[in-house]
């Protein structure tokens, strides 16, 4: 079973994201932090093979968390979120090494498509990289309205 840690400070982005994969018929397991700080916490005490994080959060935000990420767990998975969407932004995750990024707001079947491509294929080859900016070019409906 795959795990999962979903990142906000916006409770119900966070709800909604964890109910939404908790329902998907691959059997993960989905747990959740408010912030990076927590997160971090959870990293340190329990296997998670992929990191979906907001990238503006109180406390520590998600670049703070990519950035621990990539130094402590290398090969871990992630999707950053945001709704900042300018270049620097981009410019910061690639820095970082950051391929996955959604631009909020997003649609559950673009998220469902973004896990697909990074999850759905156990296979030994690799994912094909995308740019940060070409990631982002399909926008639907706020994730609440599909609830």
């Amino acid at each position: 079973m795959k795990t999962i840690l979903v990142v906000d400070d916006d409770e119900i982005m966070l709800e909604l994201i964890a109910r939404f994969l908790d329902h998907l018929p691959i059997g993960l397991s989905v747990l959740i932090a408010g912030n990076g700080a927590e997160a971090i916490d959870v990293l340190k005490s329990t296997k998670v093979d992929l990191v979906l994080t907001d990238l503006s959060m109180p406390v520590m935000d998600g670049f703070e968390l990519l950035a621990y990420i990539s130094d402590k767990h290398p090969d871990m998975k992630n999707i950053a979120m945001t709704g900042l969407q300018s270049e620097d932004v981009y410019e910061k995750l690639r820095f970082l090494g950051i391929r996955h990024c959604m631009e909020k707001p997003f649609s559950v079947k673009d998220l469902n498509e973004k896990l697909i491509q990074i999850m759905g294929n156990d296979t030994e080859k690799p994912e094909p990289v995308y740019p940060a900016r070409q990631d982002n070019t399909l926008k639907s409906s706020y994730i609440r309205q599909v609830y």
